[in-house]
């Protein structure tokens, strides 16, 4: 019996478009605990986590759309599956746009904290870009060769493909470092809790980095050499996943990090809270507990008598209907 050409060529993409999906679902999450817990955050952050969403959204309707084709529309139509369906190029773009909002938003912090280090942030925005002219290049070329033989045929096609994952992954280890560099350099050897709070960051950004550079430099491995499959491409879609989830979790992780350091603290400052030089600890609020005591003296007959304190009023004993509620500071129930 032979084998059936589809789960060779299209098996890989199909479990990695799941994946993809799960991650969505996190995505989802991840907004709506957002909105929920830092509603004190700027409009414009509030509206760049929406525009991720809505990319993210909109990319994974994409990534069904041509699974769809593939596996339904076309059912039994091995020929199609040499056919690259219109759909992937707008995932890829959508990808590449996503990608590219998340790495400005980590540029943005290397500027904070490199107090605005002209040279470091252009040399981060210049490869952020690159990643974004090839990236279209390689949306351009799949609508230009339409298969999938003549497209990983051409050399531009590779190119642009290896040049666009290569300067992802680039910019993702030079963010993680360089972050790495300037919060070591803002540590204090007088606050431990900022300490602690700076590994944690640490230890998120490079994590952060690491995993999506991963990615990236595997996609670019299998683009090379699993030239009969699409498993390549299923990584693809996961990165620009992985992105989303990487920049809605360093949002979402400023309270924990907090919490972590110090477990007393109840109001925290923006993620960004960064000094001149690195690092800025917050000492927590101090809680306010305001005591209030009421004495009430009775005699053996069960009548209410006044007790021998100053500045205390207590009603006589003929009120018969004397409630114990109305006491200082409210309510007993």
């Amino acid at each position: 019996m032979a084998q059936n050409p589809a789960e060779s060529f299209f098996g890989g993409l199909l479990i990695e478009v799941f994946i993809a999906c799960i991650l969505y679902g996190i995505t989802t999450l991840q907004t709506f605990i957002y909105f929920q817990k830092y509603q004190g955050d700027t409009r414009f952050l509030k509206l760049f986590v929406g525009g991720v969403w809505i990319l993210e959204t909109a990319h994974t309707a994409f990534c069904i759309q041509f699974v769809y084709a593939y596996l339904v529309s076309s059912f039994g139509d091995f020929e199609y599956f040499g056919h690259i369906n219109w759909g992937i190029g707008i995932t890829v773009f959508t990808e590449v746009i996503l990608s590219t909002l998340v790495q400005l938003f980590y540029v943005r912090r290397v500027w904070i904290m490199s107090n605005k280090s002209k040279i470091l942030t252009a040399a981060l925005t210049i490869f952020t870009l690159a990643r974004v002219a090839f990236g279209i290049g390689s949306m351009v070329l799949s609508y230009t060769y339409t298969a999938w033989v003549p497209f990983r045929a051409q050399t531009s096609a590779t190119v642009t493909v290896s040049g666009g994952l290569g300067a992802a992954a680039l910019v993702d280890v030079l963010v993680a470092l360089t972050l790495s560099f300037y919060l070591t350099r803002g540590r204090s050897s007088q606050h431990k809790q900022s300490n602690s709070r700076v590994n944690l960051i640490m230890l998120y950004a490079v994590n952060s980095g690491a995993i999506t550079a991963t990615a990236s430099i595997l996609s670019v491995i299998l683009y090379a050499t699993q030239k009969q499959s699409l498993v390549f491409l299923g990584l693809v879609e996961i990165q620009g996943k992985l992105y989303a989830n990487s920049f809605l979790g360093s949002l979402n992780a400023r309270s924990h990090i907090r919490n972590k350091a110090n477990p007393a603290a109840q109001q925290y400052p923006s993620f960004e809270s960064y000094s001149h030089n690195g690092f800025r600890p917050v000492a927590p609020p101090v809680p306010k507990v305001e005591v209030y005591r009421q004495t009430v003296v009775t005699n053996d007959m069960g009548m209410r008598v006044q007790p021998d304190v100053d500045n205390v009023s207590i009603p006589s004993a003929s009120s018969s209907n004397y409630d114990m509620k109305t006491l200082k500071g409210g309510e007993l129930v």
